[in-house]
């Protein structure tokens, strides 16, 4: 995701958390997010100044997803999001040993969903670079008829509700309303 969309990116998840928040007045807001660099990340930040609480589902356990991290300041953004969390699910340290990444991904993707009554997917709008990626949660969010509001993750396109059941898989398109709401944005 393109560090100049940024900006754009916040404001949009910022108006869609808005519309979530006035369909649900008086409720306390919950963001399930996978807190995976980028999308995800942004959408928790955004979350927190909004005073929505946290909850992280991690693909793996913190100390095996932080050497997915290039930079210092990733790490201590995702100790910082860690701390804010109301609740944090991970697998066991050794989870993933013998285990392609992906799994870890889809595994987190799925857990998102059953926590979830809203999706807000921040999407490029390309195929799937892998399981578990955006449209693979985009697709079974659909079917199992959980909304899903649409961020385009390069394009300054307004914020999109997808109505249709149409699998973005095949229309080459793609961290809660009750309480969560989920976050899914591996670009």
């Amino acid at each position: 995701m393109p560090e100049g969309q940024w900006r754009r990116i916040k404001r949009n998840l910022s108006q869609s958390m808005a519309k979530i928040e006035a369909k649900h007045p008086g409720r306390p807001l919950v963001l399930v997010t996978g807190l995976a660099e980028g999308a995800d990340r942004l959408a928790a930040f955004v979350a927190l100044g909004r005073g929505w609480s946290l909850q992280a589902t991690l693909a793996f356990h913190r100390s095996r997803f932080e050497k997915d991290f290039p930079e210092p300041y990733a790490i201590g953004e995702f100790r910082a999001l860690l701390e804010a969390s109301a609740k944090v699910e991970e697998p066991g340290k050794r989870w993933h040993v013998r285990k392609v990444a992906e799994k870890g991904y889809e595994a987190v993707g799925n857990r998102l969903l059953k926590l979830s009554d809203v999706l807000i997917a921040i999407w490029d709008g390309k195929a799937s670079r892998g399981k578990g990626g955006t449209v693979e949660v985009i697709d079974e969010a659909r079917r199992q008829n959980i909304p899903v509001y649409w961020l385009h993750a390069t394009k300054a396109q307004r914020l999109r509700l997808l109505k249709d059941k149409t699998p973005m898989s095949k229309a080459r398109s793609t961290g809660s309303a009750r309480k969560k709401t989920s976050t899914h944005g591996k670009v």
